[in-house]
């Protein structure tokens, strides 16, 4: 085998920022790259949780992704990243009739513009190293809509025009940002969520695992991965085909 393959096979730089650590995927993704030997910041709020992350081998910090201040402190305190992952959230499920502003306001809040707002302190305060990665953990139903779930879906589509305009801006610092677009993925909080695309006879490939997402992830922050930016990764087990 032609011996600079092994080194596009390996991860870029050796610290990862996780956030939403504590959830779903978020814990799959702390475990990914501590398996993949990175030093791994994973945020949370859940001290507990966090506790557990802590014997696994992972540094934490509890931070509110909502408390603008606590982001902008904890920017100025931290290392640099290698590779920023995205993946807190909110999702929910509540009818258009059922809808509030407030109700709005919080979803959108939580997924999108505390994502800029976490993004734009480690950029002012040179966090993410060149060359690095950003990678954000969006939906499906920012690409095929959610009737149920109509703010999560619309903050979701706005994380993706987010990443594509960040992507531009950051062509010449060498950082690429990319999203990751999972459809119906076994969560604890899967089992709670009634919908027809997370229905597993709309899979032709079957549900997919949190560990589907990890992999994903860890392919874009590959060294190997460095002229990919400003694209979206659709994770659907082939369900788009269908609807």
């Amino acid at each position: 085998m032609y011996s600079g393959h092994q080194e596009l096979l390996e991860l870029q730089g050796h610290t990862t920022l996780i956030t939403g650590a504590t959830g779903g995927f978020g814990l799959g993704l702390v475990n990914a790259y501590l398996g993949q030997g990175q030093r791994v910041v994973a945020l949370g709020r859940s001290a507990k949780a966090l506790n557990s992350l802590q014997e696994m081998g992972a540094e934490t910090a509890q931070v509110d992704m909502n408390d603008s201040g606590a982001l902008k402190t904890f920017c100025k305190s931290s290392i640099a990243f290698d590779n920023v992952v995205i993946s807190h959230g909110i999702d929910g499920a509540r009818p258009m009739r059922m809808l509030t502003a407030e109700y709005s306001l919080n979803v959108i809040q939580t997924n999108l513009l505390s994502t800029l707002d976490l993004l734009s302190n480690l950029l002012r305060s040179k966090k993410i190293n060149s060359p690095g990665r950003i990678i954000l953990i969006s939906s499906i139903s920012a690409h095929m809509g959610a009737s149920t779930a109509i703010p999560y879906a619309a903050s979701k589509a706005g994380m993706e025009a987010a990443m594509r305009g960040l992507a531009r801006d950051l062509l010449h610092k060498g950082i690429t940002v990319n999203c990751i677009a999972p459809a119906g993925i076994k969560t604890p909080l899967f089992k709670d969520v009634q919908s027809p695309v997370l229905d597993e006879k709309n899979y032709p490939l079957g549900l997919g695992e949190v560990g589907d997402v990890s992999n994903a992830s860890l392919f874009l922050s590959l060294k190997g991965s460095k002229y990919i930016t400003g694209e979206t990764i659709v994770l659907d087990g082939g369900c788009t085909w269908l609807f």
